[in-house]
């Protein structure tokens, strides 16, 4: 990973959204599920904050900032509307499920 304002971001697009993704999930969903199960609850809550701010420190050309932080090896929109609503959705999946993301012991 790279030195990221948003580590957490980061590790959801590049690590669980990858380029084969699709082979081995058949939702969004899925993919979400995976990484609130296999990710520890206070990295999972960072995640919905990260999301929230990503958002908010991007509020126009949010396609090029995405394409440009993270270098994403799958499309997450055409266009900022796009991507804007794709990440709305994942953290609203995200925030729906993080009751099913393990604590720290």
């Amino acid at each position: 990973m790279s030195n990221s304002a948003y580590p957490q971001l980061e590790q959801l697009l590049c690590a669980y959204f990858h380029q084969d993704w699709c082979d081995e999930h058949d939702t969004e969903a899925e993919v979400i599920a995976e990484f609130v199960q296999t990710t520890w609850r206070d990295e999972v809550e960072r995640t919905v904050e990260q999301i929230d701010r990503y958002l908010a420190d991007h509020p126009t050309h949010l396609l090029q900032s995405v394409e440009h932080d993270f270098a994403t090896m799958v499309s997450v929109g055409r266009n900022d509307n796009e991507v804007r609503a794709w990440l709305a959705g994942m953290r609203n999946l995200i925030g729906a499920s993080i009751s099913h993301a393990p604590v720290r012991g």
